[in-house]
C-alpha cells in the first residue's frame, strides 16, 4: 500500500505544533488533491511535513504520521476556505498517530531535493523516501 506526503504551510494554518491538541484527539490533514485524498484514505500512512521559511531557505520538518481511513469533502464549501478534502480516521478507529514534539528538521539531502519538486498538497511518497521519515520515529 502506498503513503503519502502533506505539505503543512504555517501561512494557511498557523504553525503545525499549534493545531496537536485537536491532532492527537484525531490525527487530519488537509489537501486539494482528490486522488491522493481518496486513496489515501484505504488505510494508507500520512507523512506531516510543515515548511518553515528561514529568510530565504525552506526549512522542512517532519511533525506527524497516521494511519489513514477517512476522506471528506466538505459540503458547500473549502475546509479553511482553502482545501477541498481532508483525510482523517473513522470514529473510534486507532488512527497509529505518531507524532514529533518538536517536530524534527529533515536533513537527508536527497530527501530534501525530491521533496522541493513536489507541488503544495499531497502527493505519493516512494519508500526510499519513506524510509528517511521512519528512520526518524525511532
Amino acid at each position: 500500500m502506498s503513503s503519502y506526503i502533506v505539505r503543512h504551510i504555517p501561512e494557511d494554518q498557523g504553525p503545525v505544533t499549534s493545531l496537536y491538541p485537536e491532532i492527537r484527539k484525531v490525527p487530519f490533514s488537509y489537501t486539494n488533491k482528490k486522488k491522493e485524498a481518496e486513496l489515501a484514505a484505504e488505510g494508507s500512512n500520512i507523512y506531516v511535513v510543515e515548511r518553515e521559511k528561514q529568510g530565504r531557505k525552506n526549512i522542512y520538518q517532519f511533525a506527524y504520521r497516521y494511519k489513514c481511513t477517512e476522506c471528506f469533502r466538505k459540503a458547500g464549501g473549502k475546509w479553511l476556505g482553502k482545501f477541498d478534502y481532508k483525510n482523517t480516521v473513522e470514529y473510534e478507529k486507532n488512527g497509529e498517530l505518531e507524532l514529533l514534539d518538536p517536530p524534527l528538521v529533515i536533513t537527508d539531502p536527497d530527501f530534501i531535493k525530491w521533496y522541493k519538486t513536489k507541488n503544495f498538497g499531497m502527493c505519493e511518497i516512494p519508500a526510499e523516501y519513506e524510509a528517511v521519515l521512519k528512520a526518524m520515529l525511532v
